[in-house]
């Protein structure tokens, strides 16, 4: 997979704050973050999932049921779907990421992208967008 944050103001941004950033309120913003590719590119077979994630009460049967319907996408015929799928199956194991994760979290986020709309086109929005909602959990 590519290094798509490499050379990024997102990536700046999360290096500048590596020692404080809150790994809640990350989290938390790359599960809204996975939902607007949701919405731009849906498949079904996250919806499911990404619910669970932007709930509070996380039943631990339910957890279950959520990881397998991932670890399902994450294996599909489809490259986009497998990146989301990484992505989110990352945050669903984590609840405190750190600038790392993070990264890999955006960058699978991205590598998605990449398969539906050339560089020139997704990168900018994407970090401005990014830059944009983290930069308001770094500077508080």
């Amino acid at each position: 997979m590519k290094n798509w944050i490499a050379g990024t103001k997102v990536n700046a941004l999360l290096e500048a704050n590596s020692q404080k950033i809150d790994g809640v309120k990350v989290r938390r913003t790359l599960i809204d973050y996975c939902g607007r590719y949701q919405k731009i590119y849906p498949f079904e077979i996250l919806e499911d999932p990404l619910e669970f994630l932007t709930n509070k009460v996380h039943p631990d049967s339910k957890y279950r049921e959520m990881r397998a319907l991932l670890s399902i996408a994450a294996e599909e015929y489809c490259f986009s779907l497998n990146e989301i799928a990484d992505a989110l199956l990352d945050l669903i194991d984590t609840r405190v990421l750190t600038t790392d994760q993070a990264k890999k979290v955006i960058n699978h986020v991205f590598e998605a992208f990449s398969c539906n709309e050339s560089p020139e086109h997704f990168l900018p929005r994407e970090d401005a967008y990014l830059c944009k909602q983290l930069s308001a959990i770094t500077s508080s």
